[in-house]
């Protein structure tokens, strides 16, 4: 038995008890976690994605091609998308019930009305299937085997991607194109913490944001300015010969022991 176990024992800790008595040690004491490095998403360009999806068709699986697309329009994670049963998919609304997601939390993620079509018909197809996505032996499929499927096609398209790209990829298309609030995109993405959405708006820079920045710096004047300073400052070609030329004033400086002037700063 463990020190640990001897203090929660004695003391008849329940577990919220034990997280109280740790939260005060550790304030106590000044003890603080490591800082976790934040890094950014890794997503698609708009080629590779393309390139992805078309490997995807050019297999002529239905059902892979259904799965991975639903992967991009649901942002789903990939556990729960092997969870997704047949009576989850709401058809008429086009959204469908994510059960016990991450962190033990039911939630509802949508699909366009376009999609619902094809689902349709997957469905009416496999009327007996109680998964959404089911193999061959009437089970639902792994996290593994969709990972491994997922593989497949990024090795025949030539790009790098997991499931979880697809996540990404969707919610950064949705910060940067759907114009929905922080709060509202946390609903469909089922995350714990809103902040964590705030790394997508770094992923997404390079589109609208991009654009809207780059109309508003075009109102400062500074880029003419810097580029009328680069035109005064450069060194103008002396004539061979000339008395008085700027090289020859140079060379006389330095020989002097004195110091080129730099170009004078232009006026505000």
């Amino acid at each position: 038995m463990t020190d640990q176990d001897h203090i929660v024992r004695k003391a008849g800790l329940t577990y919220d008890d034990w997280r109280y008595v740790a939260r005060q040690v550790r304030r106590k004491c000044d003890l603080h976690p490591a800082a976790k490095p934040k890094r950014l998403p890794r997503v698609l360009t708009a080629d590779q994605f393309r390139t992805f999806y078309r490997a995807v068709d050019e297999a002529d699986d239905i059902q892979h091609a259904l799965m991975l697309r639903l992967l991009f329009y649901t942002a789903v994670r990939v556990s729960e998308l092997c969870n997704i049963e047949v009576a989850d998919v709401d058809l008429e609304n086009c959204k469908i019930r994510i059960n016990q997601g991450k962190g033990s939390k039911d939630r509802f993620v949508l699909f366009g009305k376009s999609f619902a079509t094809a689902l349709r018909t997957h469905i009416a197809a496999h009327p007996q299937n109680r998964w959404l996505f089911q193999t061959r032996r009437c089970g639902k499929f792994s996290t593994r085997r969709v990972e491994q499927i997922v593989k497949k096609y990024a090795l025949e398209s030539g790009v790098h991607a997991t499931p979880h790209t697809f996540r990404h990829q969707a919610i950064t298309w949705l910060t940067r194109n759907a114009g929905m609030a922080d709060a509202e995109l946390q609903l469909i993405t089922g995350h714990a913490r809103r902040e964590t959405l705030s790394v997508y708006q770094h992923v997404a820079v390079d589109g609208a944001l991009a654009d809207k920045y780059e109309a508003a710096m075009k109102e400062v004047d500074l880029q003419i300015q810097l580029v009328a300073w680069a035109a005064r400052s450069s060194p103008r070609p002396a004539r061979l010969g000339c008395k008085g030329s700027n090289t020859e004033a140079a060379e006389r400086q330095r020989g002097a022991g004195g110091a080129v002037p730099a170009p004078t700063s232009p006026s505000p």
